[in-house]
């Protein structure tokens, strides 16, 4: 997308057509300035099919507040608006209102309060309350719910996944499955929600955080491709990196060739005054092969590299790996204790797309009018009892057990 089109489909226009088709109606009324509020919350947890959230984790705020402090209505954005035409030709938007939207079409007298970003939250709580004039605070709704509701659903996951895999290294490897540049927000909801790292070099760029990554099979393949080994691509590696060093071994063999390769190389390192930090699995029996590896790691010397498992990894997934590893180790002679907690993992896919439950039902209500000083509630009374929101003017608050 050019940056001219980028800065109209994400600018102040990154709204619905019924926003702005109220906003106009409310300004006819002489209602577009009148104090309201709208709360955001969402109704239930995330559900994944075989398994269901029991929380959420808040995330999104900073950068609905980013857009918003630079969203407002351009010369060009008005000119779009004024050829807008109806069903039967008609201009949809008059101009005196496009008049308005260009000298108080921005969320400068918008205020809001919200649960801060990395909280646990629950439904039909108000995350963030919006107050401020009707027009504005209605146009507001598609952005927030849209910058809300995706980031929330990945701080989720990310924090299952976190609390599942017993605090052990998360690293966030969503950017190639991601849907479009939404991946970036999904990589900073991952870091919210418990993701140690993120394959992401911008975004990590943006957000302080260093990069992280091994190497791809290709790396493997060029070399075997052009007469050389698996054992001279590792060496390859290991020469460029050689404090920074883990082996992707799962290209040909696992155990027979990737495992023992890897360990060559890492004894020529350790020769060299560099110790090695360890090797990746992504694909097979993840847990099999993570006590198998584990064993020829201790064997050769070197129980203390990580093993790094990746290939459509989510939370129930890692359990599963989990209890395999608890019930199976000790056959091997491994300690499955100590075995996990060399364990990283690396999750992509299952993680950015928030698998088994692609979006959060989040909403954004109006719950209050003020009129001649006074708050009035606004209630929505809906066929379904589970849609009819809390109304009025009110405050959140958290009460803590001893």
């Amino acid at each position: 997308m050019k940056v001219s089109d980028q800065k109209t489909a994400e600018g102040i226009l990154f709204t619905d057509q019924y926003q702005l088709s109220m906003a106009q109606l409310y300004y006819r009324m002489g209602l577009h300035e009148k104090l309201v509020q709208f709360d955001y919350f969402f109704r239930e947890y995330p559900d994944y099919g075989a398994h269901k959230a029991g929380y959420c984790i808040n995330a999104g705020l900073e950068w609905l507040l980013d857009w918003m402090q630079d969203a407002h209505f351009r010369d060009e954005d008005i000119e779009y608006l004024r050829h807008q035409t109806g069903r039967l030709g008609a201009r949809v938007f008059a101009d005196d209102f496009l008049a308005w939207l260009r000298a108080n079409g921005s969320f400068d007298a918008i205020s809001m309060r919200a649960i801060p970003e990395g909280r646990v939250v629950h439904p039909n709580v108000p995350l963030t309350v919006v107050q401020g004039p009707l027009a504005m605070a209605q146009i507001l709704e598609t952005s927030l719910l849209n910058h809300l509701n995706y980031q929330t659903l990945i701080a989720t996951k990310a924090a299952r996944i976190r609390d599942v895999g017993r605090g052990q290294l998360l690293l966030e490897f969503g950017l190639r499955r991601g849907q479009g540049k939404g991946a970036n927000a999904g990589a900073r909801a991952a870091l919210i929600g418990g993701a140690d790292f993120t394959s992401n070099v911008g975004i990590s760029y943006v957000l302080g955080y260093p990069p992280k990554g091994t190497h791809a099979h290709s790396m493997v393949q060029v070399f075997i491709a052009l007469g050389a080994s698996e054992l001279d691509a590792f060496r390859a590696y290991a020469d460029v990196y050689p404090d920074d060093c883990l082996l992707l071994v799962d290209t040909i063999n696992t155990l027979a060739s990737g495992v023992p390769n890897a360990i060559k190389v890492f004894e020529e390192l350790r020769r060299q005054g560099h110790e090695p930090v360890g090797i990746r699995l992504d694909s097979g029996d993840l847990a099999y092969l993570s006590i198998q590896a584990a064993k020829m790691l201790d064997a050769a010397g070197f129980p203390q590299t990580s093993i790094v498992l990746s290939n459509d990894l989510d939370e129930l997934a890692i359990w599963q790996i989990l209890t395999q590893i608890s019930e199976e180790a000790p056959r091997y002679g491994v300690d499955p204790d100590r075995l996990v907690g060399r364990l990283a993992y690396g999750v992509g896919t299952r993680l950015i797309t928030s698998h088994g439950e692609p979006a959060l039902g989040g909403v954004y209500k109006l719950v209050a009018v003020q009129n001649h000083g006074a708050w009035l509630p606004a209630i929505k009374i809906s066929e379904s009892p589970q849609k009819t929101p809390n109304p009025g003017h009110k405050h959140v608050w958290r009460v803590y057990d001893e």
